[in-house]
């Protein structure tokens, strides 16, 4: 399953922060990360360059420049540049949400507004986080984050740990995180994340069918990623419809825990035999693990519909920018888009 492009988090850990030691460690490791970069161009010259590695960064350069002809998204010098990372995971993000109802715990950063997790680059410091949070009686969720986005305020490389991946990963992953650099609107997690998504397969199913990197099979790969990342969706939407009436039907605590387990229990079987994860993406029934997956699964399918066509992604994505950019309704405003899109 394609988690990469939903574990991608628009971690901006130079400017977040609740607390001076939160912003210099962030800082510093952000800082540490860029001083790695080298520019792709200049590693694309030497003979010894492992052939696996020059594949993925040629197909970065190839996806960078899709992006900005073909699909209009700001591009500036990211991903022009590679950097090597010690670890699988270079963010660890914790999140937490209340156990009585389907609503995240958020903080406030400068500039990007509420968000409903924090990242780290120390797995020591999510852990600590997330003990802290257990105690106020949240479910608390821990994930790894393959890559991240700065939202253009520094150009951001390609990561080893992602150029790792397979070729349609590798695309998706650039797309989402350009996308992010070309809008965001704060505060709204879940609109921007879902949206990247969009722009990430959708992306990547227009470079590899149609685009500069046809390619039949990794074309059929990205086709297949999208539908089972809509699929995820559609499943993990209507849980959650089912959540809301148990929560708001405010049962006492024991019985609502043994009705959240049956229905949780019921996505995750159904998940499993749809091949679209297994039981352990949702149990035990963690709110926070739900929530943290619909921020990448929301409504796709309006946003699918924006473009009918590959050839419509581009307009599609430019009237999505331009229609959500300044609005605090950002999902009101691309519903009202899907509406009236081509094809419909």
């Amino acid at each position: 399953m394609a988690r990469i492009a939903w574990l991608v988090v628009v971690a901006a850990l130079a400017q977040a922060c609740t607390g001076p030691g939160y912003l210099l460690r962030a800082g510093w490791s952000e800082a540490r990360l860029l001083l790695r970069r080298r520019p792709i161009a200049g590693l694309l010259v030497r003979p010894d360059l492992d052939p696996a590695l020059r594949e993925r960064l040629e197909l970065t350069l190839a996806v960078r420049e899709f992006a900005a002809d073909t699909l209009g998204l700001r591009v500036g010098r990211s991903y022009s540049t590679y950097a090597e990372v010690d670890d699988d995971a270079t963010v660890w993000v914790v999140s937490a949400a209340y156990r009585d109802r389907l609503e995240p715990y958020a903080w406030r950063y400068p500039l990007v507004g509420r968000l409903p997790y924090r990242g780290f680059f120390a797995r020591r410091e999510a852990d600590a986080l997330a003990a802290r949070l257990a105690t106020q009686q949240l479910d608390v969720d821990i994930r790894p984050a393959l890559a991240f986005s700065t939202l253009g305020w520094f150009a951001d490389p390609l990561l080893s740990n992602v150029a790792d991946e397979p070729p349609v990963s590798v695309a998706t992953t650039v797309l989402h995180e350009l996308f992010h650099a070309t809008l965001y609107v704060p505060g709204q997690a879940a609109f921007n994340e879902s949206a990247a998504t969009f722009a990430g397969q959708r992306g990547a199913i227009a470079f590899f069918c149609g685009g500069p990197g046809v390619h039949p099979e990794r074309c059929a790969d990205a086709e297949r990623r999208w539908a089972a990342t809509r699929a995820r969706g559609r499943l993990l939407g209507r849980l959650s419809v089912r959540l809301r009436a148990l929560y708001a039907a405010a049962p006492a605590p024991a019985l609502r825990e043994r009705a959240r387990q049956r229905l949780v229990g019921v996505a995750a079987a159904s998940l499993e035999r749809r091949g679209l994860g297994v039981r352990a993406d949702l149990l035990p029934p963690n709110n926070a693990r739900l929530l943290g997956e619909l921020l990448y699964l929301t409504d796709l399918e309006r946003l699918d519909a924006l473009a009918p066509s590959d050839a419509d992604l581009g307009p599609g994505l430019a009237r999505l920018v331009a229609a959500t950019r300044d609005t605090p309704e950002p999902f009101a405003a691309m519903r009202a888009l899907a509406t009236s899109a081509p094809g419909r």
